[in-house]
Order: C-alpha cells, then structure tokens, then sequence
C-alpha cells in the first residue's frame, strides 16, 4: 500500500491544532504532547518523499520526544504531569514544532 507524504502531513497538522487549542486553555502538557505527535508525523511526511532534515532539526526533534511519555504519564516525572509542566515548557514545544513545520513545508511544497 503506497502512503501519500500528504496524509502524515496532514496528520501532523491535527496534532499541532490540538496543541494550539490545548494551549490556548492552558493545557501545557497536552500542547507539549501533541506538539512532539506533529513533529513526529511532520517528520515521516519528509521521510516518505525520500528528503532528511539536518542535525539541528533532529535536535528539536529529539528535545520534543521527551514529552511523549512525560506528559501523560504520572510515574515518569514522579507525580502528575500537570503539575510539572507550564507555560514556558508548552511555548518551547510550540515554537520547535513550528520550526519542523515550516521546514518540512519548504521542501515538500
């Protein structure tokens, strides 16, 4: 079965407007979820069209993944995500996945 870079692209879309809406009602440790989740996906749309992204997009990368687990599950950070994540971890999450965003779209437009 051919997978179409558009549909990961698309998918990782979702996720980073989940994030935004998360945000916006100050949900930090969703937006940081979802964020790594749009990443993640953004990332497999470049892959799937035969194109890598450089270190310092993988470092981003890298930085987001710590949320996958962190940010949902209480006995990774020793009590309940909500309490460990704020505003600024959320904005940082943010601005990296906007930052593989706007790579991604430069090299699949």
């Amino acid at each position: 079965m051919r997978i179409d870079p558009r549909w990961w692209m698309r998918a990782g879309e979702r996720d980073l407007a989940m994030a935004a809406h998360l945000h916006s009602g100050g949900f930090h440790e969703g937006t940081a979820f979802h964020c790594q989740q749009a990443a993640e996906k953004m990332l497999k749309a470049l892959a799937r069209s035969g194109l890598e992204a450089p270190s310092e997009l993988c470092t981003s990368a890298r930085k987001l993944d710590l949320h996958y687990i962190d940010s949902r599950h209480p006995n990774s950070v020793g009590g309940a995500p909500d309490r460990f994540y704020d505003e600024t971890i959320a904005a940082e999450a943010l601005e990296a996945c906007l930052a593989i965003r706007r790579f991604v779209e430069e090299r699949l437009a």
